[in-house]
C-alpha cells in the first residue's frame, strides 16, 4: 500500500510540475528592435518583453529583452531627460506558455507640458561640486523629480563618476 501511495505521490508532483510549468521567450538586443528568442522555462505563467529607446548626443539606441516575469515588472514604464539625454523603458506581460512573441513596441509620449518643474544637472568628475542651475518642464505624465549617481565603465575607457538631476515618471 506504501509503495502506491509512493507512486500516485510522484505521478501527482508530475502532473502539477506539467500543468504549473511555463515557457517563455527569452533573449536580448543591446541596439536592435529584435533579438534572438530561445525558450525558457519560468516558475509562474508570466512572460515580458521590455523594450528600451535611449537617445544621447544625436546617438538613438533601442533595445528589447525577453523572458520570464514577475507580477510586480508589470506594466512599469517611465522616462527620463536632462539636457542632451533622453531615456524611455515599457514592460509589457502576458500569461501562458510562450505568449511574449510580441516585437519592440514603446508607448508613445505626450510633449505636452504640465506645469511640473524639476531642476537639471549633468556632471561628471566631482560630483560634490555638482549645482542644478537649471530647470526642466516635464511633459506629459512626468510628474516626480529624482536625483541619479552612478560609476560607468565604458569598454577600454577609464571609469567615469556622473550625477544626473532630472524629472521621470
Amino acid at each position: 500500500m506504501t509503495r502506491i501511495l509512493r507512486t500516485a505521490k510522484i505521478y501527482l508532483l508530475q502532473f502539477l510540475g506539467e500543468v504549473f510549468s511555463y515557457k517563455c521567450y527569452s533573449g536580448f538586443s543591446r541596439n536592435s528592435t529584435t533579438c534572438d528568442e530561445s525558450e525558457t522555462e519560468c516558475l509562474g505563467d508570466r512572460c515580458m518583453t521590455v523594450c528600451q529607446y535611449s537617445y544621447n548626443n544625436g546617438r538613438m539606441f533601442k533595445s528589447i529583452m525577453k523572458g520570464c516575469a514577475n507580477e510586480t515588472m508589470c506594466g512599469a514604464n517611465g522616462s527620463a531627460t536632462v539636457e542632451h539625454i533622453k531615456y524611455r523603458f515599457h514592460i509589457n506581460c502576458c500569461t501562458g506558455n510562450l505568449c511574449n512573441s510580441d516585437g519592440y513596441k514603446l508607448p508613445s509620449e505626450d510633449p505636452t507640458p504640465n506645469g511640473v518643474k524639476c531642476p537639471t544637472a549633468y556632471c561628471t568628475g566631482n560630483l560634490q561640486e555638482c549645482k542644478s542651475e537649471k530647470e526642466m518642464n516635464c511633459t506629459g505624465s512626468m510628474d516626480q523629480c529624482f536625483e541619479f549617481r552612478s560609476d560607468v565603465i565604458d569598454p577600454g575607457q577609464k571609469e567615469i563618476k556622473f550625477l544626473k538631476r532630472l524629472y521621470e515618471r
